[in-house]
């Protein structure tokens, strides 16, 4: 079983391995296609990049190993029909990925995937028309200083220009993720180590696998300027709050687990006058309108508890009981605890409120799982020693009153409801 959206279809694993196969099946070929087409046109492409490229005047580029040099011919050929193949490959890997992510992450892998591609193709040009000839140009202004003979091998200043861009491409490619994330909510203070450890460490992976062998002595110092330069692109996101209020700061329940809570602050279509009143400290809370009636309320309330790492979440409303099956599995499957507070049915026993805030904070109290009995009363006599008027005005309801219409109560009274909890 898997956490599935409002628009998900549950589908078996051999469905997904077989569209995975005939998409890459499809976009090998094309790029197998594309690759024969180019080796008919690469010794003229790579005549004139060679011609681009070199420093000196005259005959100073060799080969020194014919091999190698068919090698990076047909190289060049490949990576000329992965180039010839971006749109195709795009196309698929979203329609591919699309069902397994939610809709954050799904619209920052498009927007990724689009700059990367925008910023790949101009910055290849710029480094192989300004970039890379100023550079060549200084190394052979050195070795002529040097009063060395400027003789250089044609497949060494190829490779290194290829290692230039494939960095150029990896650091890139890192510093847009971050932006994107960052825009689009995925990445923020609680995700921050999460998408450190697998941009870096992917980014750094590449880095070092792909490096000449001749130019090692620049590894270290490139590592360095590509962490360095993330952690500065991403220094905004990387400490941003999440977009709901608050953050959910752990906390430990009555046998020691780490536990997260998240509010839901339900409006329940204008029907729970506590609307708005969800704000506790150590909490964070998601504003929604309607939690059972509204598939989109509840993909937000899925993506926080998904990005914040949530263990209870808590309903204003109602007690969660009118909410789809489907919303209950899926906080099954993520081992999320829901509680309910009710909070609407206290108009059946007090029909003005004085103080909602005290209201939610009371219920809040009294969840079982969160807190012990002796918690519990703890917490509440600590809030009616703030509020003095409190005092001989608070009611905690029983259980046949929670069930039952109950008497009527004075608008200054506390009511206390009973929270119920749908454990996972």
């Amino acid at each position: 079983m898997s956490v599935l959206l409002e628009h998900d279809n549950l589908r078996p694993v051999q469905s997904h391995l077989d569209e995975l196969t005939w998409r890459t099946t499809l976009i090998f070929a094309a790029v197998a296609f594309f690759t024969v087409a180019w080796s008919f046109y690469v010794d003229s492409l790579l005549g004139g990049l060679l011609a681009t490229l070199q420093p000196c005047s005259g005959d100073c580029l060799n080969v020194y190993d014919p091999a190698q040099w068919s090698a990076v011919r047909w190289l060049t050929c490949l990576i000329l029909g992965i180039f010839s193949t971006i749109p195709l490959i795009f196309f698929h890997l979203l329609q591919f990925s699309k069902p397994g992510l939610l809709p954050s992450e799904y619209r920052a892998f498009r927007r990724w995937l689009t700059v990367t591609n925008l910023l790949l193709l101009g910055g290849t040009f710029l480094l192989i028309q300004e970039g890379l000839p100023h550079l060549y140009e200084m190394g052979f202004e050195q070795h002529r200083r040097a009063g060395l003979a400027a003789q250089y091998s044609a497949v060494d200043m190829l490779l290194v220009a290829g290692y230039c861009i494939w960095a150029f491409l990896v650091v890139v490619a890192t510093w847009n993720a971050i932006a994107m994330m960052g825009i689009f909510g995925v990445l923020n203070v609680q995700t921050a180590d999460f998408w450190r450890i697998r941009l870096y460490g992917v980014g750094s992976l590449l880095l070092m696998l792909s490096i000449p062998e001749h130019a090692t002595s620049m590894l270290l110092p490139l590592l360095a300027t590509y962490w360095t330069t993330s952690e500065l692109i991403g220094q905004k996101w990387f400490s941003k709050t999440l977009a709901v209020h608050g953050v959910a700061a752990v906390r430990l329940d009555a046998e020691g687990r780490r536990r997260r809570v998240a509010m839901v602050d339900c409006s329940c279509e204008g029907a729970n006058p506590h609307y708005g009143h969800a704000s506790l400290p150590g909490c964070s809370t998601v504003d929604v309108e309607s939690l059972c009636t509204n598939a989109d309320n509840r993909t937000v309330l899925l993506e926080h508890v998904l990005q914040s790492g949530i263990t209870d979440v808590v309903i204003t409303g109602c007690d969660g009981g009118a909410c789809p099956s489907t919303f209950h599995t899926n906080m099954s499957e993520l081992e999320v605890a829901v509680h309910g507070l009710d909070l609407m049915s206290l108009q059946n026993k007090r029909v003005h409120l004085h103080s909602p805030e005290l209201d939610v904070q009371s219920a809040f109290f009294t969840i079982p799982s969160l807190f012990t009995p002796a918690v519990s009363e703890q917490m509440l006599l600590k809030l009616v020693e703030q509020k003095n008027w409190l005092r001989n005005r608070i009611h905690i309801l029983s259980e046949e009153e929670s069930r039952t219409w109950g008497t009527y109560h004075s608008p200054d009274q506390l009511v206390v409801p009973r929270c119920r909890t749908t454990k996972n």
